[in-house]
């Protein structure tokens, strides 16, 4: 398949108001009219749905806020400042954003990962006759490529309270913040890191069309058993589907989906 044929159907999933337009313009008027009015009701559904994240968002957070103050202050008072933590998601369009997050892992969280992977690379080396043997290189360069999390069910770098928050999405609430600013959406695909994307098709980051969401169609899913394709695709169909009672849709299947996949754990 040639590298057009493949490209094809990216292009008419991404941008369908371009091929909107190519027919308006051999239809004549009727075409115009056609292209108009599909880009008046894209911009009142784009309207209607900031809109909702405005008031939305204002509500929640303001329902929340006695739930974000107690976290706040249980982080302060266990493990002082930082309360948040800020890691760069892409946004829409492909921009960078600071997506604000409780803490939820202690400040000495690197020291911590740096001695339980020294400590289970000797650990595991006392099995071998020789310590210094080939087997016991290749062995430390495994582990040390794997994070510590992996090796211990109960991670040490993780607050008192931490898994609780993660358990239960508590340490997610401050995007309300970002939802109300614009730079997120009640609904829509989940914001990435940077080094997430950075190996990505042209089709795959055709996921940023549009703000990434509190929750999407990952949320809905069994996220472990999706491949990346899978993933990628499940975001593209929420795109060119997206409308204000899709947004509820998932919105209402988010809290059991949430302890469901919690529930497995």
């Amino acid at each position: 398949m040639s590298t057009h044929e493949m490209k094809q159907p990216t292009i008419a999933l991404a941008d369908d108001a371009l091929a909107g337009e190519s027919r308006g313009c051999c239809r004549g008027p009727a075409g115009w009219r056609d292209l108009i009015g599909h880009h008046l009701r894209h911009g009142l559904r784009r309207g209607a749905k900031r809109l909702v994240d405005i008031v939305a968002g204002v509500i929640l957070v303001l329902l929340l806020s006695p739930i974000m103050i107690c976290a706040a202050l249980a982080i302060l008072i266990m493990d002082g400042r930082p309360i948040v933590f800020a890691g760069s998601r892409v946004g829409k369009d492909g921009r960078l954003f600071k997506m604000m997050k409780f803490r939820t892992m202690r400040r000495d969280a690197e020291a911590i990962a740096r001695k339980i992977q020294e400590h289970k690379i000797n650990e595991t080396a006392c099995n071998f006759d020789i310590p210094e043997d080939e087997s016991v290189l290749k062995l430390r360069h495994a582990l040390q490529q794997h994070s510590p999390s992996d090796k211990y069910h109960r991670d040490p770098r993780i607050l008192p309270f931490g898994q609780f928050m993660r358990r239960f999405s508590i340490d997610e609430l401050p995007q309300f913040f970002h939802i109300i600013s614009g730079e997120m959406s009640l609904v829509g695909p989940r914001p990435l890191a940077a080094w997430e994307v950075a190996d990505f098709t042209p089709r795959d980051l055709l996921r940023h069309k549009v703000k990434p969401g509190l929750t999407g169609p990952w949320q809905i899913s069994d996220r472990k058993s999706l491949t990346h394709d899978q993933a990628i695709s499940l975001d593209l169909q929420y795109i060119a589907q997206q409308n204000l009672l899709l947004d509820l849709k998932i919105l209402v299947q988010t809290v059991p989906a949430a302890f469901k996949n919690r529930g497995g754990n």
